[in-house]
């Protein structure tokens, strides 16, 4: 397996700026801007989760402060509390979430060791299932991977009902 063809990709609805992540403004403006977005994109998946926001907001606050103590106990060194997520490889389920919109793809290999974790399974929802989200390093994932022998063999290793491993990017890195 050639680990240098590795790339992360995260998906935006078109139009919006990919580097603005709502969990990183303090907690009032979250809330404004998210009914501000849910009420201009009514009839979008990806905004959806805003129209519901004062469930989202703890789920993905709870969410990331996990994985986030949960990569600091293993050696990351995380700069945001709150970090962008991504997805190992293409997925096409999110690619259609946002719209078909936009994405900024990254080499994995050009990605510092300690800004980068990944959990299989979107991290936000595992939790919503009550489910424990398995936090890997990249020399951890990279690992399972030569052992699988393919990112599609290890893609049907994940649990049920989750078709990609979420990366989180705990920098601004535009690769």
């Amino acid at each position: 397996m050639n680990m240098e063809k590795l790339f992360l990709t995260h998906y935006y609805f078109p139009g919006t700026d990919p580097w603005k992540n709502i969990m990183l403004l303090p907690k009032e403006e979250a809330f404004r801007v998210a009914a501000e977005l849910a009420a201009q994109h009514p009839d979008t998946a990806s905004f959806g989760r805003f129209a519901d926001f004062v469930n989202y907001y703890p789920l993905r606050d709870e969410a990331d402060r996990f994985v986030r103590e949960t990569f600091i106990r293993l050696g990351g060194s995380p700069k945001l509390p709150h970090p962008y997520c991504f997805t190992l490889m293409e997925c096409e389920y999110l690619r259609n979430w946002f719209s078909g919109g936009e994405k900024i793809v990254l080499d994995l290999s050009s990605l510092p060791d300690d800004q980068v974790s990944f959990t299989l399974g979107d991290s936000c929802a595992l939790l919503s299932r009550k489910a424990t989200a398995a936090v890997l390093t990249k020399s951890m994932l990279l690992d399972q991977l030569r052992k699988a022998g393919s990112v599609e063999d290890f893609l049907k290793t994940l649990p049920e009902g989750y078709a990609y491993v979420e990366a989180q990017l705990w920098d601004r890195i535009t690769g």
